[in-house]
């Protein structure tokens, strides 16, 4: 089985608070890692989060087009439901045509939700519904003209998009239920998990994915958290309080507390399903979590360090020493 692309997933951390440095310096470490060779590049997108200050996803995309030459950059997941569809639609066509055609779009609904919907006025159903209604108009304005659209939330008369992208920009959907992912599958997206989703759930998905497709591959793209180091002992003792803080960080937000489905909130759990260890661990987990799904398209990891220089040598271990062993059958 050929083994999966290998992704950095930025998600700008902040262990200081100062959203400007932490932006700063974690746009160096995405230098790098295009430098390196990492395969793909992630930005994700969390909203009213300190630790994690990317909310302005579009506007971190446009800048990681610009800094990286080689990786492909994606969205990981973009909020669709809450942006008007005509500007979102003007902004990824951009973002193809500046990166050269490098673009992954994943789109999702948003997870914790409780802070979203109180801040942007809107509910789960609601974001949901216009997330789906969106991503139909925007697929009719990327290969139509003159295009006409009435929906529930939205509504075009005779628009023809200026910019196009130059070709189609393939689509992931961060599905979590099973009418979300048979969407996905009709509709012809990839499917992408959750850093913290069980391999029992991720198998789940898969194999709906396949039934609903009729047997089509879901590309599927799967976050997990990730230290390597030399030896198992270095890359536990980085990862560990990491862990246990971002479950407490992650109980306050309210995530889903079954753990049959997400081991967020359980440290030990987390550090057990992630990919930690030495660099033979690290490659062996790896090709276990894309074999498990009867292959993977991208495995975007996440450093367990808000540190720079830890989080830069963990990226170089995994281009210099992990890939190596990835190749290696």
């Amino acid at each position: 089985m050929t083994p999966p692309r290998i992704g950095y997933l930025c998600l700008c951390e902040n262990p200081t608070a100062e959203a400007s440095r932490a932006l700063i310096r974690q746009f160096v470490l995405v230098r790098e890692a295009d430098r390196m060779g990492f395969d793909d590049i992630w930005i994700g997108e969390q909203h009213f989060d300190d630790v994690w200050p990317t909310g302005a996803a579009i506007a971190l995309l446009g800048h990681l087009s610009g800094v990286t030459t080689k990786a492909r950059i994606g969205s990981a997941a973009l909020l669709a439901g809450l942006r008007d569809p005509v500007g979102l639609a003007e902004d990824i066509a951009t973002l193809d045509l500046l990166s050269k055609g490098r673009l992954n779009l994943g789109i999702g609904r948003g997870s914790p939700f409780t802070s979203i919907g109180k801040h942007f006025r809107m509910d789960e159903a609601m974001v949901e519904s216009r997330m789906f209604e969106a991503m139909e108009l925007i697929a009719k304005l990327f290969a139509e003209t003159d295009v006409s659209f009435e929906g529930k939330h939205f509504k075009t008369e005779n628009l023809t998009l200026v910019p196009r992208p130059s070709q189609p920009v393939p689509t992931w959907m961060a599905a979590s239920t099973e009418a979300n992912i048979r969407t996905a599958a009709r509709l012809g997206h990839g499917l992408m998990g959750g850093a913290t989703w069980t391999v029992a759930r991720l198998q789940a998905a898969a194999a709906l994915y396949r039934e609903a497709s009729g047997g089509a591959d879901p590309k599927f793209v799967v976050p997990r958290f990730c230290m390597t180091a030399a030896t198992r002992e270095e890359a536990v003792a980085i990862a560990e309080p990491y862990f246990a803080s971002l479950a407490t960080r992650l109980a306050k937000l309210g995530v889903n507390e079954d753990l049959s489905q997400s081991v967020a909130l359980d440290p030990a759990a987390l550090l057990e399903m992630s990919i930690v260890g030495s660099y033979e661990e690290v490659a062996t987990k790896i090709k276990a979590l894309s074999e498990s799904l009867g292959g993977a398209y991208s495995v975007p990891l996440i450093p367990t360090s808000g540190q720079f220089d830890t989080v830069k040598h963990c990226l170089a271990d995994l281009v210099d020493e992990v890939r190596k062993l990835l190749m290696d059958d």
